[in-house]
């Protein structure tokens, strides 16, 4: 599968009735694999991008898309987990601080963080790929849904063991240092639906 980001223009409400939709570019960032994807904005003319690559990896990318829609440009790109990256749902969490959450070996679920500077340039804090992220959910950690509650805390939505629902939390601290709150591997979440968990949106 290939990925595309496609920013759209919108024709005049009032001259169209509502009913034309215009293209105004694309960008084929990655022309091997595009799934799982989790689109943030970063600033006013940047975006991060969460998504599931070449070989089932975990990426982030960073773009930035003119305030017409006419120009995307490809910034940065990091390959966060070299063994799964899917079902992602990346959240801002402060100034320059951004977490995902995703399942990543063996299904399990997983919580990263990353700096995202005003020009799109992507630092690893908290990954697979250095060997310090946090494993939240030992067992099964899909269909993800992460929201921020306040400054510091984060929420996540998830389907756990046996596919039933589980409500996490979790702290980030201005260090983008991750810390488990009430998590299955904590042995304290919520497990809010005892039957299936899938297909999850959270808001705050």
């Amino acid at each position: 599968m290939l990925s595309i980001i496609v920013p759209i223009g919108v024709n005049d409400v009032f001259a169209n009735d509502r009913k034309n939709i215009l293209e105004i570019a694309s960008l084929e960032h990655d022309v091997r694999q595009g799934q799982y994807n989790s689109l943030v904005q970063v600033d006013s003319d940047t975006y991060a991008l969460a998504y599931e690559g070449k070989d089932s990896d975990g990426f982030i990318s960073t773009f930035t898309i003119s305030s017409d829609g006419t120009s995307i440009v490809e910034v940065d790109t990091l390959e966060h987990d070299t063994v799964k990256g899917q079902y992602n749902s990346l959240v801002h969490v402060d100034s320059d601080t951004y977490a995902l959450a995703y399942a990543g070996n063996g299904d399990n679920g997983f919580i990263s963080t990353f700096t995202i500077d005003s020009n799109g340039n992507i630092t690893a804090v908290e990954t697979q790929s250095l060997g310090n992220n946090l494993e939240h959910d030992t067992v099964h950690g899909q269909y993800n849904s992460l929201v921020q509650v306040n400054s510091t805390t984060i929420a996540l939505a998830y389907a756990g063991d046996l596919e039933n629902g589980f409500i996490s939390t979790f702290t980030i601290d201005s260090a983008a240092a991750i810390t488990a709150v009430e998590t299955q591997s904590e042995g304290n979440n919520l497990e809010h639906d005892t039957h299936r968990g899938k297909e999850n949106s959270l808001v705050r």
